[in-house]
């Protein structure tokens, strides 16, 4: 009989259990070991990819720079389109050819056959790059689809391609001054490109610009003909919203194309004339002049002076361009443009009080604008009395001509003070600004304005229906310290509504150095040659923006012609 052990049994249940957990711990730890390593694993993948981005993506960079610390290309560029939407610039995606230096097996020969098919490029430089032992060389940048096909097809071991971006300007010239261009990095360099560099790299919106494509393409094609039918050097002009401020069009010759823009004819191409160039601006300077008298308490359109009298302040003595017009007042001072009357108006209110009102109503100042090319004004280190005559007429003080189209533009509108902007606004509501002159005087302004088209030297910008105003400025050009009496630069500076109570646009146009041509009888001033260029680029807006037509024709003389020209 076996007999039945109870201890036994216990004894081999609880070895049981103590191997079991045992086995249980194990399999813990090699779990945690496995999760650990395979975070490690992770990790060191990171790393390693983190390697690789560093030296092929923002390191090639320094390879075609010299080290720049910018990325060597952008991954994309918003838009830049007019107000209404047309595009101005955007970005392609295009294929960029590079090499890993080291995988070159025969960099002689390798060079050749790229200098063949690309012969933009200088062998001694590529060979240079296919020799130098790196892993990532730049070697032509924004290759056509045909062009990466032919690389293919030269099989040359070592040659790569990588994802590019190229910035297009789709409307080519037109605006080129504005828009300006970015580097080959797609880094702005010039024009609303480079001021709004970083907005156009983190934004992806589309930069909505104040500029109107049509009204650009018609200041663009008249000032173009003018340079051409007048014989000029150059040109350029701007108009703006006087409501808003907004810059409708601007355009400068000599110009260039975004698209290549080292590609140039002309030293001068990049030269914004604007913004940035400064220039004694002739009788427009007799708009401030005006004002001033009407400001100062003192003086009135009705107030005489007589010019018949000679005036020599130390070796300036101001001279009337057509004959001798006696005793006359303030209003028919501005309409014939006299020089001797409008230096006689400065003197009796003196330099202090000149300078103080240039200074109030912004000449003396730069102007602001959302571009980086912009002049600042040249001013009299002393402010003497030769200089306040001289002044008074437009020498011996040099604005850009969007300072001046800003400075007139804040005198006529009703809404005071206005800067000027090439970004579009939400909505066309005035913007208000400080009230420079008083209601009054605004008004004789654009009376005075209106007459000089009517009566005056700039007849040829009459548009018929439409109330145009405007004052010519002919400046003899400096040359070598001298003024050369031969050569002059002929500005327009007018007022587009369709009356009076709505005067709308203000425009500037400037031609350097036109000719004396028979059609213009041997003249060269500015009714003869920028006055109907204006006309012309005036009459054409007013179609496209829509402006009514007055069927009458009677604007505005017959009460400027009671109002202004009444005796005291």
């Amino acid at each position: 009989m076996r007999l039945k052990s109870t201890y036994a049994p216990k004894s081999f249940s609880f070895q049981q259990g103590r191997l079991g957990a045992a086995v249980v711990q194990s399999l813990e730890t090699a779990r945690v070991r496995l999760w650990v390593a395979t975070v490690l694993f992770l990790f060191g993948l990171l790393a390693v990819f983190g390697r690789l981005v560093d030296l092929t993506l923002l390191r090639s960079g320094e390879e075609l720079s010299g080290g720049a610390r910018h990325p060597a290309f952008a991954a994309g560029r918003a838009d830049i389109t007019d107000r209404n939407g047309t595009l101005l610039a955007t970005t392609l995606v295009t294929s960029s050819l590079y090499a890993n230096a080291k995988k070159v097996q025969n960099p002689q020969e390798a060079a050749k056959k790229l200098v063949t098919l690309f012969p933009q490029l200088k062998e001694e430089t590529v060979l240079a790059r296919l020799k130098s032992d790196k892993s990532f060389v730049w070697l032509l940048r924004h290759l056509t689809p045909h062009q990466q096909a032919q690389v293919l097809e030269l099989g040359i071991p070592g040659l790569d391609f990588m994802r590019d971006y190229r910035r297009i300007y789709p409307q080519g010239r037109l605006a080129s001054h504005v828009l300006g261009f970015t580097d080959i990095d797609n880094v702005g360099v010039a024009g609303v490109e480079c001021f709004f560099d970083e907005r156009l790299r983190i934004q992806a919106e589309p930069l909505r610009l104040s500029l109107d494509a049509r009204l650009q393409t018609i200041m663009y094609d008249e000032i173009q003909k003018g340079i051409e039918e007048f014989g000029c050097l150059g040109g350029s002009g701007c108009l703006m919203d006087l409501k808003t401020g907004e810059i409708l069009a601007m355009a400068s010759f000599p110009d260039f194309d975004p698209n290549k823009p080292t590609k140039v004819d002309n030293p001068n191409a990049h030269f914004n004339k604007v913004t940035l160039g400064v220039y004694e601006m002739g009788s427009i300077m007799k708009i401030p002049n005006t004002a001033m008298a009407l400001e100062s308490g003192k003086l009135s359109l009705s107030s005489t002076f007589d010019t018949s009298q000679v005036l020599k302040i130390g070796r300036f003595t101001p001279t009337d361009y057509r004959a001798n017009h006696g005793v006359i007042n303030i209003a028919e001072i501005f309409v014939h443009s006299s020089n001797k009357g409008s230096a006689r108006i400065a003197l009796a209110l003196g330099g202090e009080h000149q300078k103080a009102f240039l200074k109030k109503i912004g000449v003396l100042d730069p102007v602001t604008l959302e571009l980086p090319e912009k002049g600042s004004p040249i001013v009299p280190k002393r402010w003497r009395e030769d200089k306040v005559i001289t002044i008074s007429y437009g020498y011996g003080l040099s604005l850009g001509q969007l300072q001046s189209l800003t400075v007139i533009a804040s005198l006529v509108r009703p809404w005071g003070k206005i800067n000027p902007t090439l970004v579009a606004k939400e909505n066309d509501a005035p913007v208000h600004g400080e009230m420079l002159v008083s209601d009054k005087t605004r008004k004789s302004l654009l009376h005075l304005m209106r007459f000089v088209v009517t009566q005056g030297t700039s007849r040829k910008a009459q548009v018929p229906g439409y109330f145009i105003g405007g004052k010519t400025g002919t400046a003899d050009l400096l040359e070598n310290g001298r003024y050369n009496k031969q050569r002059v630069s002929s500005a327009f500076l007018g007022i587009l509504g369709e009356d009076i109570s709505s005067v709308r646009y203000i425009i500037v146009v400037r031609l350097d150095d036109p000719q004396r041509l028979a059609k213009t009888y041997g003249f060269n001033t500015a009714g003869w040659n920028v006055v109907p260029v204006a006309g012309r680029i005036m009459g054409r807006v007013a179609g496209v923006v829509g402006l009514l037509p007055r069927e009458d024709g009677k604007i505005l003389e017959p009460f400027f012609q009671n109002a202004s020209f009444e005796k005291k």
